[in-house]
C-alpha cells in the first residue's frame, strides 16, 4: 500500500521541482525581454543604415 514515511520527501522534492521551474521561468522571461531588446537595436542600426544609403 502507500507507504506515509515517504510522504515528507515527496512533498519536499514536489516543493524543489516548483522552485526550480519558478527559476526557468523567469530565466526564459529575461532571456526573451533581452532578444526584444536585441530585435529593436537592430531594427533601428538597420533603419539607419537605410537612410545613409
Amino acid at each position: 500500500m502507500f507507504d506515509l514515511s515517504k510522504l515528507g520527501d515527496m512533498s519536499k522534492l514536489a516543493a524543489q521541482a516548483k522552485e526550480i521551474q519558478q527559476n526557468q521561468d523567469r530565466a526564459t522571461r529575461e532571456q526573451m525581454e533581452l532578444l526584444k531588446t536585441i530585435s529593436r537595436q537592430l531594427q533601428e542600426i538597420i533603419e539607419l543604415l537605410k537612410k545613409d544609403i
